[in-house]
């Protein structure tokens, strides 16, 4: 029987970042794990399976901090007590530089 673990696809992945949602509106997140097909995040709000965002991730490259832009769609969204809602992500069109830094995280 095949494992169905989500770890053995997901590396812990932690970052304060910035969600654009479709109506332009921009909150704090925090990411949670990523994987090579979508992301996991806390945010304060409730996202509706379907909505379309961006995720703006900041990470050090060497000694360059630089911004990475995720273009998602929400597969769900879910209350999980006081870290507020956890939301998942599916990336939608990953330019060569996300899969690349997401292979570096996957690779650790």
């Amino acid at each position: 029987m095949q494992s169905t673990s989500i770890d053995s696809n997901r590396r812990s992945w932690h970052k304060k970042s910035h969600l654009v949602d479709s109506s332009g509106a921009e909150y704090i997140v925090y990411t949670h794990d990523i994987s090579h097909s979508g992301m996991s995040l806390f945010a304060d709000k409730q996202y509706q399976s379907g909505q379309l965002c961006k995720v703006n991730v900041p990470v050090f490259v060497g000694a360059t901090l630089r911004h990475f832009r995720f273009d998602c769609r929400v597969v769900f969204s879910s209350l999980c007590g006081l870290q507020g809602f956890r939301t998942k992500l599916e990336f939608l069109n990953l330019p060569p530089e996300n899969k690349t830094l997401i292979q570096s995280v996957m690779a650790r």
